[in-house]
């Protein structure tokens, strides 16, 4: 359905920055797009005056100058009006081309259940709950009081429980990083190896905006190591000999990722990525042993990269959702697409406590639908979900597993169980 960037395959450690070039180059080829301008539903804009006055700060307009924002702009904004008014008044032209992977038809499936989510907000709150602030302190406090134990103990035990407790502050990270950089507690993601920065391209703007396809991201940057897309499988033989441990690995290796990339010149110094780099010190500095404070520090990231992974990829990456080469027909109704592409589990775990399970993950569709509102809101608005569904006599499309079946869905995709 989308095709894949030249990039795809060609690099061992992908880069963020090259995705955003190829993929403005891509836009520019599908939709006449100038590099200097934004295209919005088959009219150009240029908001290079709007990026301060953005309430969703500026970086998301900069890292997507020169594309097609259609998904974005429906995605992330519920008061359609209020942006349509401001739209206006940096209106360039018609486009060249219109050639959208996605159709936002005013009366289709999700423009229907965007307009139904966008009038229950009008009088709701979709920030944060006060239960998402009370959780918050008391993970940042478990975090700070394990972390200061392993250090005290120099213990791998605290270290483990200190590992499981930077789990839940990234699983609190991922839902403010989605609500713009003037939230200051998307920074908990950098106390994993994580770039809250890099993740604001690598899964805000590509993974939401394209799950399963060749231009996610999240999908390519792992190849040739874990292959899930269904048209490159089969992944290789050794694949369940080190599927867990390269999972412990991989904020470690984005960490290694973003040295190179700013070796190369595609990033600058950026004061979040020396956060991991201070924790280790702190650790250094209560055993004055360095191989020791690695070894202990490298137990804090392996396990909560390792737990991340593990239960996120089972979401999308499983014989049931569709991904390229599959037999699922995708549909071009971004709303049923995102229904296509991600599953839900165990929906009576609710908010606070899937955080500290499945960092929410289990209520994943309608936050990839609506990735502004917080996550302690979610469960709130599912049942506007499941009526438009019925409206539209889609209600089979909307499956309910449990962890385990996901489990297993995932085994028998990736390893061919």
């Amino acid at each position: 359905m989308i095709p894949s960037l030249p990039s795809r395959g060609k690099q061992l450690l992908e880069s963020p920055f090259i995705w955003l070039k190829e993929k403005a180059e891509m836009d520019r080829k599908r939709t006449g797009v100038p590099s200097n301008m934004w295209y919005v539903q088959g009219k150009i804009y240029d908001l290079s005056k709007f990026l301060k006055e953005h309430p969703g700060g500026e970086y998301f307009l900069k890292f997507t100058q020169g594309q097609d924002i259609t998904e974005m702009y429906y995605a992330h904004h519920l008061n359609l009006d209020k942006c349509q008014t401001i739209l206006k008044k940096y209106y360039v032209k018609e486009a060249d081309k219109v050639q959208q992977y996605f159709n936002f038809d005013e009366n289709g499936f999700y423009r229907t259940l965007h307009k139904r989510v966008g009038d229950y907000f009008k009088v709701k709150n979709k920030g944060p709950s006060f239960s998402m602030k009370l959780t918050v302190i008391s993970v940042l406090f478990a975090f700070f009081c394990t972390f200061a134990l392993t250090c005290l103990y120099q213990s791998y035990l605290w270290a483990l429980l200190c590992g499981y407790t930077l789990y839940v502050c990234f699983g609190l990270a991922h839902n403010f990083i989605h609500q713009g950089p003037k939230q200051p507690l998307r920074y908990m993601s950098d106390l994993l190896f994580f770039s809250h920065y890099h993740w604001s391209i690598t899964h805000c703007i590509s993974h939401h905006h394209s799950p399963n396809s060749n231009i996610d991201f999240e999908m390519t940057s792992m190849e040739p190591f874990y292959i899930s897309t269904k048209s490159r499988l089969p992944n290789n033989r050794f694949l369940p000999y080190y599927i867990n441990i390269f999972f412990g690995f991989i904020s470690t290796l984005q960490f290694i990722s973003t040295i190179i990339q700013i070796i190369k010149g595609e990033d600058k110094l950026r004061k979040e990525y020396l956060i991991p780099v201070i924790e280790y010190l702190i650790i250094y500095s209560f055993c004055w042993d360095g191989f020791l404070a690695l070894k202990l520090f490298i137990t804090i990231q392996f396990f909560a990269s390792f737990l991340s992974l593990k239960y996120s990829l089972i979401i999308h990456r499983n014989s049931i959702n569709y991904s390229d080469g599959s037999s699922i027909q995708p549909s071009n109704d971004y709303g049923i697409y995102n229904i296509q592409t991600s599953t839900d589990h165990d929906l009576w775990i609710q908010f606070p406590l899937n955080m500290f399970m499945f960092q929410s993950f289990n209520h994943h569709i309608l936050h990839h639908l609506f990735p502004t509102v917080d996550e302690s809101r979610i469960p709130e608005i599912h049942h506007i979900l499941e009526e438009t569904l019925k409206d539209f006599h889609l209600e089979h499309i909307l499956k309910k597993y449990t962890v385990f079946e996901l489990y297993k869905s995932h085994n028998q995709f990736v390893l061919e169980k």
